[in-house]
């Protein structure tokens, strides 16, 4: 067989391999994405006009889907506001974690399974801000959900999420832990779906 053939087709399969395998990487079972105004938010991480239950908190969210930033001096409240970008508006809680520079929302809103599903669900989304003690880009950050077993097609029940970069493209995705000795969330087992 020709040589000129075989070492371009070579190349081709060896190139489209790594960019077909970090695709299937960056998914889990729920599809979402942060949108642009709440990652935004970030700039003046305050509540809105409108806003209601401003308090000061140490903790956010409910149940496997909470975290508790352990400064209970955290502006906390609610508002209105539209978790992705598609125009569906929730009311969320809001937290500005002051002293770790990270912004958290948790809302009850309609997921969309990967598989084409959807679901109602809790999610927490961690946004880091300008100066975070974590030393991660403005903007970017991630997002939880707890799921049950077969619940879109989660191979075990727990907190499935995604970590996102400053424009909100998914960087990794799977079955995650918030680890609450830094208010982080952390990818344990990357899953494909």
């Amino acid at each position: 067989m020709n040589r000129s053939i075989i070492f371009p087709s070579f190349l081709l399969v060896l190139l489209a391999t790594p960019a077909g395998c970090m695709a299937q990487a960056a998914s889990g079972p729920v599809t979402f994405q942060p949108g642009p105004d709440l990652q935004q938010r970030i700039l003046s991480p305050s509540p809105a006009a409108g806003a209601t239950q401003q308090s000061r908190r140490a903790a956010i969210g409910s149940g496997k889907t909470m975290i508790d930033t352990g400064d209970p001096r955290n502006s906390f409240w609610n508002e209105a506001v539209d978790l992705g970008g598609t125009g569906a508006v929730v009311n969320a809680d809001m937290l500005w974690d002051s002293s770790s520079k990270i912004l958290y929302a948790f809302g009850r809103t309609n997921l969309r399974c990967t598989h084409g599903k959807s679901i109602d669900g809790d999610l927490l989304i961690g946004i880091y801000g300008k100066k975070n003690f974590l030393g991660k880009s403005p903007g970017s950050g991630w997002w939880v959900v707890n799921l049950a077993q077969d619940e879109c097609h989660a191979p075990l029940p727990g907190l499935y999420g995604c970590k996102f970069d400053a424009q909100g493209t998914t960087l990794a995705c799977g079955h995650a832990e918030v680890d609450p000795r830094i208010n982080d969330m952390a990818i344990v087992e990357s899953t494909r779906f």
